[in-house]
């Protein structure tokens, strides 16, 4: 670099020195031309040797990172978010902003049935340009396939390069899954599957909200404002209330309340420097799933808006009267993994559920039960898959604790600002919609909830 200054200013000099009139000629000339540029600023890309260097150090980090071996030390969140179009469901892009910014990957995966792949490139522009204006440090992947769920198999297949490859698939939990025809229950069901067969951690987003705004966005003005963005009429560090005004141009005006709160929710969820939410995020650490359950509340309360709330731990107590050791060894443990709690409960999954709570159950899959629906109602290919008694004894004890678990829930997170809560798995070859049901008692009428569930691979250590 100073070699290069010095040898600058040697030219400058031996052009002065052979001819001086030139030389200033060549300098006002030079001034001209750089003044016009600025002034106009031309719609042209001269490239610079910036962006080379840029993608030269890019190509060449990532390539790098295949010869670093991996460790649990090292172990970064990168998630897959079935997001659909990122503006239409930002409270989902949002919460997977918030787990992995400035620690790890994020992509926004977009699945369309049955459209064209000539959409991608002027899908990916008004992306990235939304990305940008709300500060959101993510990619998006788009797949055009003849199905949903042959659609997220490509996406969990081939998303991501080398090492930055996403290890956690996130999605949406659906509350109108009452009223799924029997292929489509059995297709969220397979992407459950289907990323554990890919050694992928799941995190399904629950909120008695919703999600999908596609009835309210304003598609017109987010192209204006990217444009704006692009053109450079919106300063960098905009102040909140001014940001504030341009999402309100972003969605017409609604009158739905069920629009309105997944608005609400959206607002609240995204991070900003000066947002902070309080409360509490309750975390139901129940199986050992290798730690991803805790880790990833850990992460939230590092970055805004979640470095406002503390973390509780609720813990499953192994036998009765053990309940004051249980909590010693998992404080014990927190210590050592520098996860900081407010509280740690004991909680008993064994305790038998009360009569009113296995009732409640009941009534809500008493419709979908083979022994109560109607005659040629089984194979109804339009309505949610029945399911057989043998469902209902192979959950077993499992559906019992579920619906203690939903006392529990109801007992002391209700009023919680986020529950995060190990996932049960699905069982292969079993009733999809006698799933879904476990998954409704578990977060029906319940804050914001994470159900999340690791891959059996550690991803918390306590040894240097």
């Amino acid at each position: 670099m100073w070699l290069s200054l010095v040898t600058c200013i040697a030219c400058l000099a031996f052009m002065f020195c052979v001819d001086y009139q030139s030389a200033i000629i060549v300098f006002v000339l030079a001034g001209v031309l750089w003044l016009y540029v600025f002034y106009k600023k031309p719609e042209v890309n001269w490239g610079t040797s910036g962006q080379a260097n840029v993608y030269r150090t890019a190509l060449k980090d990532a390539l790098q990172l295949l010869k670093i071996q991996d460790h649990v030390k090292n172990y970064r969140p990168q998630i897959l978010v079935l997001t659909g179009l990122p503006c239409v469901r930002p409270a989902l892009v949002y919460m997977a902003g918030s787990i992995t910014r400035a620690t790890g990957l994020m992509i926004c995966g977009h699945v369309m049935v049955g459209e064209p792949i000539m959409e991608r490139a002027v899908l990916e522009q008004e992306v990235y340009r939304w990305f940008r204006r709300k500060k959101i440090q993510a990619f998006y992947e788009y797949i055009s396939s003849s199905s949903t769920l042959e659609g997220t198999r490509a996406l969990i297949q081939t998303s991501g390069l080398g090492k930055l490859k996403p290890n956690i698939l996130m999605m949406g939990y659906h509350l109108n899954w009452t009223n799924w025809n029997a292929a489509s229950m059995d297709e969220y069901v397979k992407v459950i599957h289907d990323t554990f067969d890919a050694h992928r951690g799941l995190i399904i987003l629950c909120a008695t909200e919703g999600f999908d705004l596609t009835e309210a966005v304003n598609f017109q003005e987010i192209v204006t404002q990217n444009e704006a963005e692009v053109l450079g009429l919106h300063s960098v560090d905009e102040t909140e209330p001014e940001q504030e005004k341009d999402d309100a141009m972003e969605v017409n005006q609604v009158d739905d309340p069920v629009i309105l709160a997944r608005i609400a929710l959206a607002q609240r969820l995204e991070p900003g420097k000066k947002k902070k939410l309080d409360g509490e995020i309750h975390v139901w650490w129940l199986f050992d799933d290798g730690g991803l359950t805790l880790l990833i509340p850990h992460l939230m309360t590092r970055q805004s808006p979640w470095n406002g709330c503390k973390l509780k731990i609720f813990c499953v107590i192994e036998m009765a009267g053990t309940a004051e050791s249980t909590k010693t060894n998992i404080l014990a443990m927190l210590t050592k993994f520098r996860i900081q709690a407010a509280d740690v409960i004991p909680v008993d999954l064994e305790q038998h559920p009360s009569h009113a709570s296995v009732t409640s159950f009941n009534q809500m899959i008493n419709q979908y039960r083979y022994d109560t629906v109607a005659p040629g109602r089984a194979n109804d290919p339009h309505k949610p898959s029945v399911i057989q008694e043998s469902d209902l004894i192979d959950y077993g004890d499992k559906m019992m604790k579920q619906i203690r678990l939903r006392e529990l829930l109801l007992e002391h997170s209700v009023h919680s600002s986020l529950n995060v809560v190990t996932m049960p798995l699905p069982r292969r070859n079993r009733s999809p919609t006698l799933y879904m049901a476990v998954l409704e008692t578990m977060t029906s009428g319940m804050p914001p909830t994470l159900l999340v569930r690791g891959n059996q691979e550690n991803v918390l250590t306590y040894y240097c």
